[in-house]
């Protein structure tokens, strides 16, 4: 039968239908890819991992804001030390918490314009941290406690009884020396605010760099599992397709395929150590017939027949007996 054309062709269309029912097989486990990969990129695990780095960067800028309320307190006490009557003691210093105030909605922490390539890191935004950054240096604001009232000083209120001209060279000789102390108070004040302003923006840099980072690993991690699921389904259909050709093959050369075809995952193989053979239809059994009482059973009609056939035989050689005698 393998040379009719009638059996190739059916044989043609048994197969090409076999190669529809793997392809719909193969477009659904690419469908299933799609949707892990959709729901991978909608999880919110990368999102949270930003927050918390974003609230981690928070975290740092408040110690460095606290770290320097305690230093400009320690340098005015210094100097406030140093001759009570030229610098008044300065109010004790207190702690402002960086974050948002109550309800108000923080801005978001990453963000992409209308219109811009979400398949670049460039593209991304990250206006909360910006927005911790500006509050945290405003807090280098500190209160100038040389303009603070002086009538509370008891030597400056007994001069004024003085007359004009030695009020005047006492003044002038009290500002000289008041102008080196606070003179270097302002400058010691101006270093902190320049360190904090400095380990600020080195904090929202390192904070913004393992952000971008945190956003290409997961563009990488988005555009290798598109690639898989195209080079999956690509390599899916050529082993489908290869094994409908050895198949083919096999049909116009009217030959018969023995070895045992496989296609696993994306792998065709022809496994010729295992041999694929007919199975034998099982053997017929002998008709099994229902006894019923209103019949005879066939052996029982069987049985009969043989007995009368028995004895059709002993009457003939009787009567034949008869005949001679």
């Amino acid at each position: 039968m393998r040379e009719d054309d009638q059996t190739k062709e059916e044989l043609h269309q048994r197969t090409d239908a076999l190669s529809d029912e793997l392809w719909e097989i193969v477009e659904e486990r690419k469908e299933q890819s799609i949707e892990f990969r959709k729901k991978v990129m909608e999880s919110g695990f990368v999102e949270f991992n930003l927050e918390f780095m974003t609230t981690i960067a928070q975290q740092l800028m408040q110690a460095e804001v606290d770290k320097f309320k305690c230093q400009i307190q320690i340098i005015q006490d210094y100097y406030h030390a140093v001759e009570e009557k030229l610098i008044p003691e300065a109010p004790p210093a207190t702690t402002v918490e960086i974050g948002f105030p109550e309800g108000e909605e923080p801005p978001a922490v990453e963000n992409i314009p209308d219109g811009a390539d979400a398949t670049k890191v460039e593209s991304y935004t990250y206006p909360r941290l910006d927005r911790i950054l500006a509050m945290a240096i405003r807090q280098q604001v500190v209160p100038d406690v040389t303009q603070m009232q002086t009538s509370a000083d008891p030597k400056k209120a007994a001069g004024k009884g003085k007359d004009k001209k030695g009020a005047t060279a006492v003044e002038e000789d009290k500002n000289v020396e008041e102008s080196i102390y606070v003179k270097e108070m302002r400058e010691a004040i101006k270093v902190e605010k320049s360190i904090l302003r400095f380990r600020l923006v080195q904090i929202r840099n390192w904070a913004l760099q393992k952000l971008k980072d945190r956003r290409q690993t997961s563009l990488n991690l988005y555009k290798m599992l598109e690639d898989w699921i195209h080079v999956a389904h690509k390599s899916e259909m050529d082993a489908v397709e290869e094994m409908c050709m050895v198949i083919k093959d096999s049909i116009e050369g009217e030959t018969k395929i023995q070895s045992e075809l496989r296609i696993k995952f994306m792998d065709f193989t022809v496994d010729h150590a295992t041999l694929n053979y007919i199975t034998p239809p099982p053997p017929k059994h002998s008709p099994f017939e229902v006894v019923e009482k209103e019949r005879f059973t066939v052996s029982q009609i069987a049985c009969t027949v043989d007995e009368f056939m028995r004895f059709e035989d002993s009457s003939l050689e009787q009567d034949r007996s008869k005949v001679k005698s």
